[in-house]
Parts: structure tokens; C-alpha cells; sequence
């Protein structure tokens, strides 16, 4: 069985949900390696405008930049999904393979990244009572007693034992990592700025971000956010109002690391003023679900509106001073 300490990526003074994020630190860091180049494209925020979605479904912040993971700190991650319909696994036909995968792996002496569902982990507190997607690292497996063992690095749990069977029938992806040979220009920070700022072209550009933002936030200040069932609705809003937070503190990750590479002091404040950025959202989760709960008035939601765009602003100058940085 792999020893591998549970690591959270970050540790803010409020709540944010990521497991990915915690696995990729506890990887990365049992690897001797770095990740926070993944974050780079983090600043990026879509929205669609369609106004048959709720509100918060129509928020798009972009995935993990698993090219800069690999380009430079040497870490690929190729993801595969199993057969599954929700929570239903539709067929068993790659058990054996899947197995022979994870044992494979484990036998060289690398973890697998693997999804499960957090219902059925009486580690965690959604067990018996939410099905939600989960994931953790398998680290062992008993063949003899038909059990895997799991970090769960999200809840700080290390080699938790799940019936073998149990868990093939709820793995809904698994993820297999490899060491790779960081690229000879790791320490260029103002070339990497460049590139994340300029050279993504699967992200909207610094002012589409920016307008996007600003489209959201108007689009709160006319709708609202909607909770018609208090218990499944509200997880929702929280869920999704994380993402705002969350894609902070991922950009924030990103710009300590370059003031790392750098020693560049305005790339510190930079980072500082992002993790405030990330509280200041949490702030409008809370005031919005809690306005939500009280008939959502009008006069609430322009505060609110308000505050939104001052955050927006704020995140805005940060944006050029990045620019004229690289």
C-alpha cells in the first residue's frame, strides 16, 4: 500500500468545496513536484444568457489547465470515464480491465485518481443521506480480504478501507498520472504570465471575462436566485456560488507561484488582493441565499447588485496590472 499524507490545497476562513483540488495537491506534493500552473486560465469566466437555465447554471469558469500541468511541472493526467447514467453504473463489462488498471498502477507505485459517490463513505458527512460526485486516490488493494484503500485527502482521511465490490459499482472515472519531464523554460514567469493572459484560446479574452461578470451580475439584479425546494435547491446555489471563490483562490495559487519564480513584488499584492477577492464573493453567497430565504426583495438585490460590481472593478485593475506586468 502507497504511504501518501492527505493535503488541502487551500485554507481559507470560509468554506470551499474541491476535492480535485485537494488530490492534486496531495499528488503533486508525494511526486516532489508543483501544480499551480493548472490555475492559470482561472481569471477566465463565461456566461450564457439563457434565460431557460437558472441563473447559477449559467455560469462557466474554465477546467484545470492539465497541458501546464504537464509542460511544467511534469505531471500528466489522462481522465477516462466509466459506463454511467447519474449515480447508476449502466455496465460492468470493463470491471476486470478497470481492476487490472488499478492494480497495475499500483504496482508501479503510483495512486489513481478515482471518482466515487460521497453516499456511500461513512467517512464523509453526505453518507447515507446525498448522493454527490466525490473522489479520492486509491493507494491499495486487498485482493485477500476484498477491500481497496482510499486517501481521501478532501476530509483529511488516510487509507480508508471500502468493500472491493462496493466500489467498482460506484467509480464513475478514474484518473492515472505519470511523471514527465518539465519543459526547459519553466522559469520564464513573464512568458508564462503572457501565455495565460494572451494565448488561451479555449477561454474569453481579460474584457469578455470582465463583461461577462458584469452580465451575471445584472442578470442577479433583475432574477434573483430561485429556491423552490430549501434542501436540494439551496446545496445547489451554494455549489455553484463556490465557484466564484473557488476560481479566486485557484488564480491566487497561480500569481504566488509566479512572485515565487519572480521575487516581483506586485505579484504578491496581486495574489493577496485575489484571496480578498475570493472572500468578498463568499460574502455575496451568504447575503444572496440569505435574501433568497426572505422573498428576494428588489431593494436587496441592488445591494447586492452593487457590491457585485465593485468586486468586478476591483478584479478588473487587477487584470491590467497583470498586463503591464508581462
Amino acid at each position: 500500500m502507497l504511504d501518501i499524507q492527505p493535503l488541502k490545497s487551500f485554507n481559507p476562513p470560509f468554506q470551499v468545496t474541491s476535492c480535485i483540488d485537494d488530490h492534486f495537491k496531495t499528488v503533486s506534493t508525494w511526486l516532489g513536484r508543483d501544480m499551480r500552473t493548472m490555475y492559470a486560465d482561472a481569471w477566465a469566466f463565461e456566461y450564457n444568457a439563457d434565460a431557460q437555465q437558472l441563473l447559477l447554471d449559467r455560469i462557466v469558469y474554465p477546467r484545470l489547465n492539465l497541458g501546464y500541468l504537464d509542460t511544467y511541472h511534469g505531471i500528466k493526467v489522462d481522465f477516462t470515464d466509466r459506463n454511467f447514467s447519474g449515480t447508476v453504473l449502466n455496465s460492468n463489462e470493463d470491471e476486470k480491465p478497470f481492476l487490472d488498471m488499478l492494480q497495475s498502477q499500483l504496482d508501479a507505485g503510483m495512486a489513481v485518481l478515482v471518482g466515487i459517490d460521497v453516499y456511500y463513505c461513512p467517512w464523509s458527512d453526505g453518507y447515507l443521506k446525498t448522493h454527490a460526485r466525490h473522489s479520492c486516490l486509491a493507494v491499495g488493494i486487498d485482493q485477500k480480504d476484498q477491500k481497496i484503500m482510499l486517501v481521501d485527502a478532501y476530509y483529511v482521511q488516510k487509507n480508508m478501507e471500502m468493500e472491493l465490490q462496493l466500489f467498482l459499482n460506484i467509480s464513475f472515472y478514474y484518473a492515472i498520472f505519470r511523471k514527465t519531464d518539465p519543459c526547459s523554460f519553466h522559469n520564464d514567469w513573464k512568458g508564462l504570465l503572457s501565455s495565460s493572459l494572451y494565448d488561451q484560446t479555449s477561454v474569453p479574452t481579460m474584457q469578455n471575462s470582465i463583461r461577462n461578470l458584469e452580465k451575471f451580475a445584472k442578470a442577479y439584479s433583475e432574477e434573483g436566485i430561485i429556491i423552490s425546494d430549501p434542501k436540494v435547491d439551496t446545496q445547489h446555489a451554494i455549489f455553484q456560488w463556490m465557484r466564484f471563490s473557488l476560481a479566486r483562490l485557484r488564480y491566487a495559487s497561480f500569481i504566488f507561484y509566479l512572485h515565487e519564480l519572480s521575487q516581483e513584488d506586485m505579484l504578491h499584492t496581486i495574489g493577496g488582493q485575489y484571496l480578498e477577492l475570493a472572500r468578498r464573493w463568499d460574502a455575496i453567497m451568504h447575503q444572496s441565499i440569505k435574501s433568497s430565504f426572505s422573498g428576494d426583495p428588489v431593494n436587496q438585490r441592488q445591494k447586492i447588485y452593487n457590491k457585485m460590481l465593485f468586486i468586478i472593478q476591483n478584479e478588473s485593475e487587477l487584470l491590467n496590472q497583470l498586463q503591464d506586468l508581462a
